[in-house]
């Protein structure tokens, strides 16, 4: 059997629909991604008009859990891609293992960082601007998680194979998206 789905040709009709599919993915990424250097540079201006960052009395944030989360999140795309990748092969298993593995991954990123979140002691402008860059990232990571994981139960449903496989790839790139977007935010958040 795999070796049949391994042997799906697109036709030139699905060729059109999956590129305009893809532009517009890439459209959205485009846009929000605008949204999250708003963001940054928000924050950046605000650290600017500061005379100490972090303000005095305030502890820097640590490095260690959210860098281990960053690697976690990294790996969890890179998960995604292979998972991908396998579909396209005809390689079910394969993608079913690693798209599980890519949600594991998502899910505790999510977790340990909501605990961040909640744990940032008050502080004024630094813990709120924690609060709103980790809090706006989440909100992303949680939906898109979300879109992950019904893929995953459709795909336990048999709905994709080598030649339907558009709501895996929109997924995975939607996920890239959430961990490129957290890489620019950690650097700002804990290295700038």
């Amino acid at each position: 059997m795999q070796g049949d789905l391994a042997e799906h040709r697109l036709t030139p009709k699905e060729e059109l629909d999956l590129k305009n599919k893809r532009t517009g993915l890439a459209i959205f990424q485009v846009s929000w991604i605008m949204v999250f250097f708003c963001l940054m540079f928000v924050h950046w201006q605000i650290r600017i008009q500061s005379p100490d960052w972090p303000p005095p009395g305030v502890e820097k944030l640590g490095v260690v859990v959210p860098s281990a989360m960053t690697l976690a999140l990294i790996a969890s795309s890179l998960l995604a891609r292979r998972a991908y990748r396998a579909l396209r092969a005809g390689q079910i298993e394969t993608f079913l293992w690693n798209w599980r593995m890519t949600i594991a991954l998502g899910a505790a990123f999510v977790l340990v960082m909501a605990f961040e979140w909640l744990t940032i002691p008050i502080s004024g402008q630094y813990s709120n601007l924690f609060r709103v860059l980790v809090g706006f990232h989440g909100v992303h990571a949680v939906v898109i998680g979300a879109l992950l994981v019904r893929v995953y139960r459709s795909a336990m449903r048999g709905a994709y194979n080598s030649g339907s496989f558009w709501p895996v790839e929109g997924a995975a790139g939607l996920w890239y998206f959430v961990t490129i977007a957290w890489i620019l935010f950690y650097a700002v958040l804990y290295w700038s």
